[in-house]
């Protein structure tokens, strides 16, 4: 994410007949991440007249219109898409420049922002972060665990570098807008307490939990499209808690009065699950695997640290498999 001084953003610079500043490259690939001249000069905190008059000579001194209002907002026109996108690599070339100008990593600053989904969270994300701050003590990290579609939202949106998600192999989808790295994969278990009926089954099969209660911990607007692929017929499941905060899901489970899903990843590395009063068995569903994911914006420049993050990511997820063999 590109980083300018406050002091370009001065209002009261006189645009007209300059050549065109960085500012201006900014200012049209925000607009064009939230659709109004308002949104952007919040996020970029400065007014709206400053960023409306930017525009204007930008456009004056190319000679063409880069955006045209419609009933949402402002769109680009068809030249302004060319030019956003030239605007954006320009923007990544300059952020590229600076990270070399700053070889010693613990020298290197700026930020990194990163929305994740639940689950994995809890179990990769801490040791790679942490391996970030000790690299890069200079870079501040912002971390939001949110939802499957908020975290889409949040990347699509340019308001975070990375996103990290999951998706049923089956049912992954690419996106024109986004580059996806595949992280690691990891089977479905069904957990609950060791004196439930279940604890006498080798391998647990979907129809065998139509007539147990169930807790859910995946936000409202996920949970139906996450366990249809999982079991097919969702209005079988009997979903007895619904809470989108995870902790609930352990009491439920520990009380025995509901059926647990988690990844082997979470039942490997959650310290809960490994409890001698609870029992995790392999799941045998429709889809048995859940896929992780790292996305990005196509033309975001990914920075150092970025970079870093994806590696050491991909790094802890090996050190996961190697664990989940044994």
């Amino acid at each position: 994410m590109v980083s300018i001084p406050k002091h370009i953003f001065h209002e009261n610079q006189c645009y007209w007949g300059e050549t065109m500043r960085i500012e201006q490259l900014i200012y049209i690939t925000e607009i064009a991440k939230t659709g109004s001249i308002a949104n952007t000069a919040e996020r970029l905190f400065v007014s709206s007249p400053g960023i409306s008059l930017a525009i204007s000579s930008l456009e004056e001194e190319l000679g063409v219109k880069i955006f045209e209002r419609s009933r949402t907002g402002l769109e680009p026109t068809e030249v302004g898409r060319k030019l956003i996108l030239r605007a954006q690599e320009v923007l990544n070339h300059i952020e590229e420049f600076k990270n070399e100008a700053k070889c010693d990593s613990s020298e290197l600053e700026g930020q990194l922002s990163i929305s994740i989904v639940p689950g994995i969270c809890r179990t990769l994300i801490p040791k790679t972060l942490a391996a970030i701050t000790t690299k890069f003590p200079k870079v501040h990290l912002h971390v939001k665990e949110a939802h499957l579609m908020q975290v889409r939202k949040d990347v699509l949106n340019g308001d975070v570098d990375i996103g990290v998600i999951y998706s049923f192999p089956s049912s992954h989808e690419e996106n024109k807008l986004l580059t996806t790295t595949h992280i690691t994969d990891s089977s479905m278990m069904v957990c609950f307490r060791k004196d439930s009926e279940l604890a006498s089954k080798e391998i647990i099969y979907m129809e065998d939990l139509y007539n147990y209660p169930i807790v859910a911990s995946t936000n409202l607007s996920d949970t139906k499209k996450f366990y249809s692929y999982l079991f097919g017929e969702f209005h079988k499941i009997n979903f007895s808690v619904q809470s989108q905060n995870y902790e609930t899901k352990k009491h439920f489970i520990s009380q025995g009065m509901a059926l647990g899903f988690e990844t082997r990843l979470t039942t490997k590395t959650d310290p809960f699950f490994q409890r001698e009063d609870i029992i995790c068995k392999p799941l045998i569903a429709k889809e048995p695997v859940v896929s992780y994911y790292c996305i990005k914006l196509k033309n975001q420049y990914v920075s150092v640290p970025g970079k870093e993050f994806l590696k050491e990511l991909q790094a802890q997820a090996n050190q996961y498999k190697e664990i989940s063999r044994q």
